[in-house]
């Protein structure tokens, strides 16, 4: 009887999700935010990339991020978020989709190049090593950092591995800290913070990201090749700024779907990426 008094209310205010609020909820957020960026990435960077790395890395971390979320939906109910209560509701359509997306990843990494393909397998290993830690062993991960390092490091991986240039890798640790100031203003809208870094950015986040937005100015105008990206980290970076005067009149679902909405600024600047370099 319990679990049906909270299920019922829950599957009740589904019915009436906004478009935004079910993609958040499916967890197709992350996967469209990496699929865009490693693009994105490699248009500006003049890096030939096939449309089925972009699918796959899609693919791939939507399983990690919905199975993540199952196993956070064991947790206590009065702990959880309704992404957390919507993937305990819908589980075995979870299951089943995870089952079918698979075989489909790894049927996409054999079409990929060799070394991307490599890069983007070894990242498995410590992301496994996470999910043990996490739900396995209890163990607190300040995971605002880990989601950085670890989007950085799979959207950038296709150009820095055929190229070497500072432009490069400067934008793929800016990339890391959008992606860490993402989780930052989660975690301010949530009150759930997991490390004393995350905390403190928290309390400044304003002032933060709006040093970023002018450390990527800087960035686009000294460095012409670097421009696409480092303007659409700017105007991200300033999205997630202005969230905060939303707060207060946005449900906290929806808000949490605005925050990764936000990191889709290169959508915006696709059309102008010719003109920037």
């Amino acid at each position: 009887m319990a679990t049906t008094a909270i299920v019922a209310p829950s599957t009740e205010r589904h019915a009436r999700r906004a478009p935004l609020e079910i993609w958040h909820l499916l967890s197709l957020d992350a996967p469209t935010v990496a699929a865009v960026w490693a693009a994105f990435f490699a248009a500006s960077f003049h890096v030939v990339l096939p449309w089925t790395a972009p699918l796959a890395l899609a693919l791939a971390v939507w399983i990690f991020y919905a199975a993540d979320r199952l196993g956070d939906a064991q947790h206590e109910a009065s702990s959880l978020e309704d992404r957390h209560r919507f993937h305990a509701e819908h589980a075995w359509g979870f299951f089943v989709a995870i089952g079918f997306a698979l075989p489909t990843v790894l049927v996409l990494l054999v079409e990929l190049p060799h070394t991307v393909r490599i890069a983007w397998l070894l990242l498995v290993i410590p992301l496994i090593a996470y999910a043990a830690a996490v739900h396995w062993l209890k163990v607190r991960v300040p995971k605002e950092w880990m989601v950085g390092l670890f989007f950085a490091i799979a959207i950038a991986a296709p150009c820095l591995l055929h190229k070497d240039h500072v432009a490069e890798w400067l934008c793929a640790a800016a990339f890391g800290i959008l992606c860490w100031l993402n989780c930052v203003r989660i975690a301010r809208a949530e009150s759930a913070t997991t490390d004393p870094a995350t905390t403190w950015a928290v309390e400044h986040f304003r002032g933060i990201t709006l040093a970023f937005a002018l450390a990527n100015a800087a960035i686009a105008l000294f460095l012409p090749q670097a421009r696409g990206v480092a303007l659409a980290l700017m105007a991200a970076a300033l999205l997630l700024r202005g969230l905060d005067r939303l707060e207060p009149r946005v449900s906290a679902v929806r808000m949490r779907a605005l925050t990764d909405a936000a990191l889709l600024t290169p959508l915006l600047l696709w059309p102008l990426l010719r003109y920037l370099a």
